[in-house]
């Protein structure tokens, strides 16, 4: 491609993140919603079609198989939460930690596909990777992965916010460094500077109202992208709750969601329970450091009695912290308020739409250099035809298309690994050619 297209089409991308920015300022969850769900289904369709036709950027033929096989996988125990089938795999899933161990099992996969081309010494590493992988993300190590941050990274944000703005700012960057393009460096300036102008310089409204649409599709009956948000607020400690005194506590096992649970579940015996609050009610003013949240279904009142010993009299647990991981889930009532309608909340909102939008318009964008569109009428027509088809889901019912489209969606992140690993050694690669000739177009490119 010339310079000069070159040159508009990145200064047009610029263009674009302006445009970005201000959606997400005025209609954070609106913004994203409708990207993903309309433009979302679009780009992982004609994506996963470039990859095929360049053989995923893997060494071997057929490295991308294992990628799919982990992409079935993690969308059938999703399809069987999401639509009550075969449970038991789903709870297999779980107890194992296997939606964490496979996913970052790809991940460190994908650079054996992306670098080494030997197939005996590439099976020989993938299984060191998935041994490795069994060990650190095992069931036992959970509670100790679970206030890490690289684990949080590599299970949580990588095939989201990671996927989104990381490794597109990534291939980006490299595309420029490669053809050493000033306006691509350009490009990169506002990449990160219109976000950060866009979360932290301009004036936040938290009394905002969202959409009926918006919160909605969002929260989309407990499944939807609420969960990421209160996941990434929780895992940095970015909620500030009120603690619980003793009369709030005793309020709190009084409700009738905790009498439900402990009936179904038989947490505590009513004897226990009693005795319990009659501990409580005998110094009623003083705090217990626990924060104020709706009690989950799957609450374990065994957590509960860290602050007590077996006769119900406080041990020297009772003015220690107890993580909110162990009392509730991330249910709506409990964040509702700081997910739509706190700074926090919507400095978080605003980032994620424009990582995500920008995503899909950058792609879109730069369609003569990609050259996506130059497939098979045949590929292309079906292309078109399933857009259509998962665009009908999501307007049918927003929690339904997130259900059906889980496997196109997340197997083009994990088919896209070993492009990501491609990007980041063509960074180094050209960086260190840059460091020693300048930053001069290379004369074979």
């Amino acid at each position: 491609m010339d310079a000069l297209r070159e040159n508009k089409i990145n200064y047009a991308n610029i263009g674009l993140m302006f445009i970005t920015a201000i959606l997400a300022f005025f209609y954070p969850f609106e913004t994203f919603l409708l990207a993903y769900a309309y433009l979302g289904p679009l780009h992982y369709l004609t994506e996963i079609s470039w990859l095929h036709d360049r053989n995923y950027y893997s060494k071997g033929k057929y490295d991308y198989i294992i990628l799919v096989i982990v992409g079935i996988l993690l969308s059938y125990a999703a399809f069987a939460k999401d639509f009550g089938v075969g449970l038991e795999f789903y709870d297999y899933f779980v107890s194992m930690n296997l939606f964490d161990k496979l996913l970052t099992f790809a991940l460190f996969s994908s650079i054996l596909f992306a670098l080494v081309k030997n197939v005996f010494i590439k099976i020989v590493a993938i299984l060191f990777v998935y041994i490795f992988v069994s060990g650190w993300l095992s069931p036992e190590n959970v509670e100790m992965n679970g206030e890490s941050n690289t684990v949080f990274a590599l299970t949580s944000l990588v095939p989201t916010l990671i996927h989104v703005y990381l490794f597109t700012g990534l291939f980006m960057l490299f595309g420029s460094l490669k053809t050493r393009s000033k306006s691509g460096m350009w490009q990169m300036v506002a990449f990160v500077v219109v976000p950060l102008v866009l979360v932290f310089a301009l004036p936040v409204n938290p009394n905002a109202k969202i959409s009926e649409f918006g919160r909605n599709a969002h929260y989309a009956k407990g499944d939807g992208f609420y969960l990421t948000n209160a996941s990434i607020l929780d895992h940095f400690h970015l909620i500030k709750d009120p603690v619980y005194n003793n009369k709030d506590f005793m309020t709190l096992i009084k409700k009738k969601d905790f009498q439900q649970a402990n009936a179904k579940n038989n947490f505590m015996s009513k004897e226990n329970l009693n005795l319990l609050m009659d501990s409580l009610s005998k110094i009623p003013t003083k705090p217990y450091l626990i924060n104020k949240q709706a009690m989950n279904p799957n609450f374990r009142v065994d957590n509960l009695l860290l602050l007590f010993s077996e006769d119900g009299k406080l041990n020297d647990y009772q003015m220690k912290p107890i993580p909110s991981k162990l009392l509730s889930g991330f249910s709506l009532e409990k964040y509702a308020a700081i997910v739509y309608n706190s700074t926090i909340g919507i400095m978080l909102m605003r980032f994620i739409a424009f990582a995500y939008l920008y995503h899909y318009l950058n792609w879109f964008s730069k369609t003569e250099v990609i050259r996506w569109h130059k497939v098979p009428k045949l590929r292309f027509a079906a292309v078109i035809l399933l857009w259509v088809i998962a665009s009908a889901f999501y307007a049918y019912d927003y929690s339904l298309g997130l259900s059906l489209l889980f496997f196109l969606s997340f197997s083009h992140v994990l088919l896209e690994f070993p492009l990501n690993i491609i990007s980041i050694v063509g960074i180094g690669k050209e960086s260190f050619s840059i460091l020693r000739n300048g930053f001069k177009v290379p004369k074979e490119k």
